[in-house]
């Protein structure tokens, strides 16, 4: 992946409209960023479903599941259970910032080793994850910040 496609600016958003100081940031890539990742995705997500290597469970990037499919089968199966007579226990765990956790050493060794990815596109991988730089322009003044 070319460097300057790996520069995100970062734009400090308000989560609350009233808030003066709670602030996330929003990080933002170049349209030509967005489209190779667009174009990545749509290529692994095929390679994925032809070889049928998706998680049984995994609701998210699969045709036809969503948010919905996935609590309505959560409801089932607590309703097939209570019916029985068994016991029921819902451990709710929120992983919406998983991606931003997972080490990417862990995440090159498991799309090598379980999805059976190499070469080239291992290769590609790499680089997409490597020397990323972002930085924040505030009142016409960029601060840089190199991520790795």
């Amino acid at each position: 992946m070319p460097e300057p496609l790996k520069i995100a600016m970062l734009d400090p958003l308000l989560k609350k409209v009233n808030a003066d100081s709670n602030l996330r940031p929003v990080s933002n890539l170049k349209f030509l960023s967005k489209l190779v990742e667009r174009a990545v995705f749509v290529q692994l997500n095929e390679y994925l479903v032809e070889n049928e290597l998706h998680e049984v469970f995994q609701s998210a990037y699969k045709s036809f599941h969503s948010t919905e499919t996935s609590l309505l089968r959560v409801q089932n199966d607590i309703l097939q259970s209570l019916d029985k007579k068994q016991s029921v226990i819902l451990v709710l765990l929120d992983l919406s910032a998983a991606f931003d956790t997972i080490g990417h050493k862990i995440l090159l060794s498991r799309l090598a080793e379980r999805l059976g990815i190499s070469g080239n596109v291992l290769a590609w991988f790499k680089s997409y994850l490597s020397s990323r730089s972002q930085f924040v322009n505030i009142n016409g003044t960029s601060l840089y910040c190199p991520c790795g």
